[in-house]
């Protein structure tokens, strides 16, 4: 089987990337226009899923464990680079912003902002600074309780801390997902009431659909 298909998938894939940015670059650049500063956020959440949709490619291509091997040294060169110029977007725009509230952006912008602040694992510090506006925002309903939630618990796994809501964990085999430990875990499931979050259970039944005989 040769290894140039996966070659043929990342060129694909970046082909596609340029295409997005390039639709993006072709509006003005104005970070004191709001409907400017929505647009671009929910461009580099749409670049971000994309990204990581790639990752089914080893299912649905079948890669043999050589190909596998390669996607992922190439592909994780791609990760850490578009992970790494949204940070940096982000942290730009909020150099204007102290957030993307709902009341002035809208949810959808608030969304896209988190998502990349909770992607952006390689600046733990920069995480804990989101994680203190959103703690502020999220009683005022300027930001989903979920949006904190997630991010708490990322930041807590980051440290080797116990998490407190449960949203962080790995697959541990074919359809099968587990969360890091949780403080107090009698009160888990209310905690997660109070955010939203819904029931536990069926957060493990879906996210273990995503596990496709990867761990970690």
């Amino acid at each position: 089987m040769s290894i140039s298909r996966v070659a043929t998938a990342l060129l694909a894939f970046d082909d596609e990337v340029a295409r997005m940015r390039r639709a993006f670059d072709e509006l003005p650049v104005d970070p004191k226009d709001l409907n400017w500063v929505k647009r671009k956020l929910v461009h580099m959440a749409d670049v971000d899923q994309f990204m990581r949709r790639r990752i089914d490619d080893m299912q649905v291509r079948g890669y043999s464990e050589e190909e596998t091997r390669q996607f992922w040294e190439e592909f994780n060169k791609r990760w850490e680079a578009i992970d790494s110029l949204n940070r940096d977007e982000l942290k730009g725009l909020l150099k204007h912003y102290d957030w993307f509230k709902i009341s002035e952006f809208g949810s959808a912008a608030d969304q896209a902002a988190w998502l990349l602040a909770q992607h952006a694992d390689r600046d733990l510090e920069f995480q804990k600074q989101v994680l203190l506006i959103l703690e502020k925002l999220f009683p005022l309903g300027e930001t989903s309780g979920a949006n904190f939630a997630y991010l708490y618990d990322r930041v807590a796994v980051a440290e080797n801390r116990p998490q407190r809501f449960g949203t962080q964990g790995r697959c541990v085999g074919p359809g099968r997902w587990e969360p890091w430990p949780s403080e107090d875990p009698q009160n888990l499931q209310a905690r997660r009431d109070a955010m939203g979050l819904g029931p536990l259970e069926e957060n493990i039944r879906r996210v273990s659909m995503q596990c496709h005989g990867m761990t970690g």
